[in-house]
């Protein structure tokens, strides 16, 4: 698996990707050509809040209370920017996800209405052939 590969998740924060407190990534691709991934912040949920993929409190060790993935806020991520952000400390590699929890993002990241149009089609693209095997 890359450093920065399909199933890793990540402590964000401070950089383009997130908001200036950490939080919770998933990277569901491995690098393409050009050294992106994408990924998707996970979020403590609200009233308003993406209820495509809900998460409980242990589905991945990070998480504590009942979160969601944001969908909307998905992002093409360069390797080497986060490469940066753990030499600098705002990028912290955690516990990789399970093999079914990749699987169920992936799938909500493909049917959720809050999915922007060219990122459904870059996973499209990006997840054939791809193992949910983290």
């Amino acid at each position: 698996m890359d450093l920065f590969g399909s199933g890793r998740a990540l402590l964000l924060s401070g950089t383009a990707a997130t908001a200036p407190s950490p939080h919770l990534w998933l990277i569901l691709t491995d690098p393409d050509p050009n050294g992106q991934v994408l990924g998707v912040m996970v979020v403590s949920v609200k009233s308003f809040s993406d209820g495509t993929v809900l998460l409980a409190a242990g589905e991945h060790p990070f998480i504590r209370h009942e979160s969601s993935v944001e969908f909307g806020g998905a992002k093409r991520l360069k390797v080497s920017r986060l490469a940066a952000a753990a030499g600098d400390g705002r990028c912290r590699l955690l516990s990789d996800t399970s093999p079914e929890l990749l699987r169920r993002v992936r799938a909500g990241l493909l049917v959720s209405p809050r999915t922007v149009r060219h990122i459904r089609d870059y996973a499209r693209a990006r997840l054939q052939g791809q193992s949910d095997e983290a």
